[in-house]
């Protein structure tokens, strides 16, 4: 397996900032060029190839730079070697500037940091062999949820993973220590906040496939909150470890939640009633009191509400993508979206997470789960798309609570 899958640009002409430039030239002669003289065309048609040159090189700039990157990381032996997190974030940071597409954004993130998850067990796992502890008694997986789960990670790291080994006498002695190695080089290389004390674990939950079931099943009688993080365990997506163990551990999951239908139905028309952001006069949702009166909540909003309920009706429908924009697409081939709401859920998860991610740069990740934007700071046109995407948030509401009411 490699460890940067898809990290080298393969795909990069259908990133979204790159068919914009492209449509932009295409407007631009198509527009002018039936009106000038024959050597006004001419004209036209070299300053659009030195436009395109230009383009070209940036993209090929930016992908070799990328490559040694790479490079660099793939050939690393120790902790010492693959601290280039920095590196590849100035690399994301100057492709999003350049281009400001949020695919691009989560196709190299994801590579990167999926990546050095990989590097780092793999290493973590010679140095156990090394100091004679020898090699896995059992196979194991890793599993990302979350963000990393669903392939949209940004620059705010927000780690939840499991690492689930199966089931061998004197096995969980082995894995403790594989967990806590790699995560204190996970924390080293800045793959996950650096906390310290006994949280530093927290979000890596670990043990056997029967421990696993156990917590599935417990969920599941737990009703609540409980039911709802199971509900949440739709985005498990592997990581690295064993394929079959990974698979099997994620079907353990979808098992019981399809055997609780009256649950999900419930719980379906439940997010579909979240507040977004628009109130009912239209006028912006905004915090009232404390250090961020005055602002906009992005993410509770805008964004977990338009994850949340296409999650919800993605498996419902039974799709196995954990993408957002892939079960948006997905559930319009299956004619549970319209053409035209596809479209507009397509182009608000876009602005909304480009608003998430122009607030990162220019603050950080301070805001933990939250992500607040002043709407005095916003231009007329990024209020504009901030509203159209709320528009289609609530429109994907009425569709998920209408078909989870008429489902019996």
């Amino acid at each position: 397996m490699a460890l940067f899958p898809g990290a080298k640009g393969a795909d990069i002409l259908a990133w979204r900032g790159v068919a914009e430039v492209v449509g932009e030239i295409r407007r631009r002669s198509a527009e002018r060029i039936s009106s000038l003289l024959a050597e006004e065309s001419i004209g036209l048609l070299k300053g659009l190839r030195g436009r395109l040159e230009q383009e070209i090189a940036f993209e090929e700039g930016f992908s070799a730079e990328l490559s040694q990157a790479v490079e660099a990381l793939e050939r690393a032996s120790s902790a010492d070697d693959f601290t280039l997190l920095p590196r590849f974030d100035r690399l994301a940071e100057e492709y999003f500037r350049k281009r400001g597409s949020v695919v691009a954004l989560h196709n190299f993130c994801n590579s990167c940091r999926d990546g050095l998850v990989r590097l780092v067990l793999l290493r973590t796992e010679e140095r156990l062999a090394e100091e004679g502890m020898g090699r896995a008694p059992a196979p194991y997986c890793w599993l990302a949820s979350g963000s990393m789960g669903r392939g949209e990670q940004t620059f705010c790291v927000a780690p939840s993973a499991l690492l689930i080994y199966g089931d061998a006498p004197d096995g969980a002695g082995f894995f403790e220590q594989l967990a806590s190695r790699a995560v204190a080089l996970m924390e080293k290389i800045g793959l996950v906040p650096n906390d310290g004390g006994a949280t530093a674990m927290e979000w890596l939950w670990r043990g056997s496939r029967k421990q696993w079931r156990r917590e599935v099943a417990g969920k599941t009688a737990q009703g609540g909150e409980g039911f709802s993080g199971l509900a949440g365990c739709a985005d498990l997506r592997p990581i690295y470890g064993d394929p079959v163990l990974a698979e099997e551990m994620i079907n353990v999951v979808r098992s019981m939640l399809d055997a609780q239908q009256g649950a999900l139905r419930d719980m379906g028309k439940e997010l579909a009633e979240m507040p977004t952001g628009l109130d009912f006069f239209s006028r912006l949702r905004l915090e009232r009191r404390g250090r961020h009166r005055g602002e906009f909540d992005l993410e509770q909003y805008a964004l977990a509400p338009l994850i949340a309920n296409v999650r919800m009706l993605a498996f419902a429908c039974g799709l196995r993508e954990t993408n957002t924009i892939a079960r948006i697409k997905g559930l319009q081939e299956q004619g549970r979206l319209s053409v035209e709401l596809t479209d507009r859920l397509v182009r608000a998860y876009h602005d909304l997470t480009s608003l998430k991610v122009q607030r990162q740069l220019a603050a950080g990740c301070a805001d933990g789960d939250g992500c607040f934007i002043d709407p005095q700071g916003l231009t007329a046109d990024q209020e504009f798309r901030l509203r159209n995407g709320l528009e289609a948030v609530s429109g994907l509401e009425k569709i998920a609570y209408l078909s989870f009411t008429e489902q019996k």
